[in-house]
């Protein structure tokens, strides 16, 4: 891979090349800033591969310089490292929801570098790109039930800040310091009929529940330290990061009230109902190698099984009228 390290401080971009020489990873450049990366880029002959962005920098901090490589065609998709002293939770959200894949901490262990490359790399070789959305550009009337993604498929919503790629989620949470797990908290939440909403929603309809859905959570849940990404099949992942989590047994109400109040529209102008189903959080499994995986798949299992209690619950009150 091609990569482009930013940093200010000139030890570090001396050290990063010299220890990168020592893995697979050895085609490395350097930017002492913020605007003088983006000249980089600018200039390239062709994209870099990777980038690797320290977030404490003067000028333009590392979030922003991530936002501004985001909004630039030819890197939507690049793998994005952040840099950073510490284990800081906020800074590394605030990274994450400017479009970061994933981080490392300082002072660096080549091991330990070479391991979130390779990650890096697998992201760049994956040929299924998850689909950058936006609802409000999204042009309406389209055709219902044919979309350019399955149902199954992550899709990229934008507008919602704190929603990433599971990619990036998945990163997130594998990393996460052993104080900070303690206070962590794993849910998912359901897209309820969401088959239905593919089947016979346009395309711009369906992104919009799940923008919806997101920007519900993001307002009712309040917290700087949540992160969310969208996984397919009308499930939204979700991370809160803080020793006073939400009250979790009032969210669901919550949300559907959120939800009401937004007053959602089909494209031809009729309300559209979306319902949430919420699961009981979890703290995410000590297992680092592991981790990722039994945690999602368990805060899955429990939304289904939330969605479950509630369509059996509609369908006895439906049978007893």
């Amino acid at each position: 891979m091609r990569i482009l390290a930013v940093d200010d401080n000139p030890f570090i971009l001396d050290f990063l090349p010299a220890i990168l020489q020592k893995t697979d990873f050895r085609d490395v450049s350097v930017a002492a800033s913020g605007p003088q990366a983006l000249d980089i880029l600018a200039e390239a002959e062709a994209p870099f591969d990777c980038l690797l962005l320290d977030i404490e920098m003067p000028e333009m901090d590392g979030i922003t310089l991530c936002r501004r490589i985001r909004s630039l065609d030819a890197y939507h998709d690049t793998p994005i490292l952040m840099l950073t002293l510490k284990s800081d939770p906020v800074s590394i959200e605030q990274a994450f929801a400017a479009g970061a894949n994933d981080y490392l901490t300082k002072p660096f262990e080549i091991k330990e570098m070479a391991t979130r490359l390779r990650v890096a790399k697998r992201m760049t070789e994956t040929s299924d790109k998850a689909p950058r959305l936006n609802p409000n550009t999204m042009t309406r009337n389209g055709l219902p039930g044919i979309h350019k993604f399955g149902l199954e498929d992550p899709v990229y919503v934008l507008g919602v800040n704190q929603l990433v790629l599971p990619f990036s989620l998945g990163n997130y949470l594998s990393q996460l310091s052993r104080s900070n797990l303690k206070i962590c908290q794993a849910f998912a939440v359901k897209i309820d009929d969401i088959d239905a909403l593919y089947r016979n929603g346009t395309s711009r309809e369906f992104v919009s529940a799940i923008a919806a859905a997101a920007q519900a959570i993001a307002e009712v849940v309040d917290r700087t330290q949540l992160l969310m990404a969208y996984a397919g099949d009308g499930t939204i992942l979700g991370i809160v990061t803080e020793e006073h989590p939400p009250v979790w047994h009032e969210l669901e109400d919550r949300l559907q009230s959120a939800l009401d109040n937004m007053d959602l529209r089909d494209d031809d102008g009729r309300q559209m109902k979306v319902t949430l189903s919420v699961g009981r959080p979890v703290h995410p499994s000590a297992n680092k190698t592991q981790r990722v995986k039994f945690t999602f798949d368990r805060v899955v299992r429990l939304a289904e099984a939330r969605q479950a209690t509630k369509f059996k619950a509609n369908e006895n009150e439906v049978r007893s009228l």
